[in-house]
């Protein structure tokens, strides 16, 4: 009797501390929320297994050419988020080009000349969203496509920079994620000096 008292008092053990630790990452689940929304965090974006909260930082993520890529809106609550979301260039990497000898910036303040959704195919849905990028696609051809002419770079442009935001905005909060293309993500080549075992 003393044997069947002791397995059962140790799967009692067991099962008493499995709830405790599910009921403290319950009770810290709800305190980040709450936390969060404090702060005016009520929505985020999620791409690629990482979730972009908005009021953040935003990140930057490279995109594959000639891929669609998914992104989700997601609700701290669990409910629908009515958001907009839009392609538009980034004041950061500015420069000058010209266009049918007409002189213009890439970004200029100006909501209407820096949207590029159209050129990137964006199709918003309830929940997600979701924007092309075409084969052997560069920013040139994305401004050109923009603007419905040839273009003349003013500078050469850097590969490494992120020419193009994805704007998404909700409530009082938006999520702001940078993108590069034209570079083959997938292949990422590690070259050590020397390997110790």
């Amino acid at each position: 009797m003393s044997k069947g008292n002791g397995a059962l008092g140790a799967v009692g053990k067991v099962i008493t501390y499995i709830l405790v630790v599910l009921l403290v990452l319950g009770i810290a689940g709800m305190v980040a929320c709450f936390a969060l929304r404090s702060q005016g965090v009520t929505y985020y974006v999620e791409y690629g297994g990482e979730q972009y909260f908005s009021n953040g930082d935003g990140g930057s993520i490279p995109l594959k050419d000639g891929e669609t890529h998914t992104f989700s809106v997601k609700s701290l609550t669990g409910g629908e988020v009515n958001y907009d979301v839009k392609v538009v260039s980034n004041s950061s990497n500015n420069f000058a080009f010209s266009c049918n000898r007409l002189i213009y910036q890439f970004y200029s303040a100006n909501e209407k000349t820096d949207d590029y959704s159209e050129v990137f195919g964006l199709h918003k849905m309830s929940d997600s969203f979701s924007i092309t990028i075409p084969k052997d696609f560069s920013v040139e051809q994305a401004i050109e496509l923009r603007y419905g002419g040839d273009i003349e770079l003013s500078e050469s442009l850097d590969k490494d920079k992120a020419y193009f935001v994805v704007s998404v905005t909700a409530d009082d909060g938006v999520v702001n994620l940078w993108f590069l293309f034209g570079i083959d993500v997938t292949s990422i080549i590690l070259n050590p000096p020397q390997i110790i075992f």
